[in-house]
């Protein structure tokens, strides 16, 4: 088989890895760099592909004798990363990109912004920060060149997040709002809602506690839009807890018994609304206490922290029927009679009740939109 014969079948992915080898030792004896470059980039990208990292390395270096080569040394720097050398590999990407300069070519010009964005999560890895934040800088500023919303968008939060670890919140809060930003251009509410709650919680840590509260109210829509039900519970438990504000820890309640749990976040949200004594004296406490509970014998035993839970909402609901006037003895009969049983339909009855309340008029997110998804 002629050389032409082999780089054509290597090619049409039809040579085989003894037939690559071959060619890549004829073209390194006969010193035709890149015919070696070819074949040894092809053959190391699939045995890497395989799990063979060390094989990887092995065919590379072999080619690199006859001199540097970008996609080879790119290639080489993955391989170095996989067996756990992220030095190794900071340094063949370093070289990679001097070998490569500024190329005008598109897909060049992408290969570098990979490149480049690989070579910065590694270099913020080794605690290289000022180079970690060139390299993604570069990085986002190629991808916002070529277009690509997406690839710009996680080189923004890997900015945002890398100002915050040098401990720049002023940084760290520009990047974020680019981040939102690009999260509206790329449609993406999910990203917008998580940089908002990053902003919020930067201004909780200047003490600015009236913009961490506007920051996170205006994440509950982007939340709402992107279906994180789970973390708009969160988010309205914050709310509720910092700002004291009962409504939205009632709005958390309703969310996480229609989403049946997290049992943590149930758990966490029925505390804090029924603190004191009088508060569990309320009507309304054991009808909480009971769809927790309902909820819970709902799920699996094997859950983490099932029994601890389960010894919680039990111990509440004995203390809401106690402080009603039950004693433990009578504790099914009253169940039975207050309609406070699975079967009775607890859990939407008690969302209905929250619904009623209306402690202040209005919900901080639209609760017909959860259904919806």
């Amino acid at each position: 088989m002629t050389i032409d014969t082999q780089l054509q079948a290597l090619r049409a992915g039809s040579l085989d890895e003894a037939g690559q080898r071959a060619l890549l030792a004829h073209a390194i004896e006969a010193g035709q760099q890149d015919i070696a470059f070819e074949a040894a980039d092809h053959l190391a990208y699939t045995l890497l592909g395989a799990g063979r990292a060390e094989d990887a390395c092995t065919v590379a270096q072999q080619a690199l004798v006859l001199g540097p080569d970008f996609a080879l040394l790119h290639t080489l720097a993955l391989a170095e990363h996989a067996l756990g050398r992220p030095l190794e590999a900071i340094a063949q990407l370093e070289q990679a990109l001097r070998q490569l300069g500024q190329p005008r070519d598109e897909d060049m010009r992408l290969l570098q912004a990979d490149m480049l964005e690989h070579l910065g999560t590694l270099c913020f890895e080794q605690g290289k920060t000022l180079r970690a934040w060139q390299a993604m800088e570069q990085a986002a500023g190629l991808h916002e060149q070529l277009g690509d919303a997406g690839a710009r968008l996680r080189c923004e939060i890997a900015l945002a997040r890398l100002a915050r670890e040098m401990g720049d919140n002023t940084q760290s809060a520009d990047k974020w709002l680019t981040v939102i930003e690009v999260a509206r251009l790329a449609e993406s509410p999910e990203e917008e809602a998580r940089a908002l709650l990053e902003l919020a919680a930067i201004a909780k840590d200047e003490g600015q506690e009236e913009a961490e509260g506007s920051l996170r109210q205006e994440a509950i829509d982007a939340l709402a839009r992107a279906g994180l039900w789970g973390e708009l519970a969160r988010t309205l438990f914050q709310i509720g807890h910092t700002q004291k504000r009962r409504d939205a820890v009632w709005q958390a309640m309703w969310l996480l018994l229609a989403l049946r749990g997290p049992m943590e976040g149930l758990i966490n949200a029925q505390a804090w609304l029924f603190m004191r004594e009088e508060q569990k004296a309320q009507p309304g406490a054991a009808r909480v206490a009971a769809a927790v509970l309902a909820i819970l014998e709902g799920l699996s035993s094997e859950l983490t922290r099932h029994a601890e839970n389960h010894r919680m909402a039990i111990t509440h609901l004995l203390t809401c029927a106690r402080l009603q006037g039950i004693h433990e003895t009578e504790v099914s009969t009253w169940l039975e009679r207050e309609r406070l049983r699975a079967e009775d339909g607890v859990v939407l009855n008690t969302m209905e009740m929250i619904e009623n309340m209306d402690e202040t008029g209005e919900w901080l997110f639209a609760r017909n939109q959860v259904f919806a998804h």
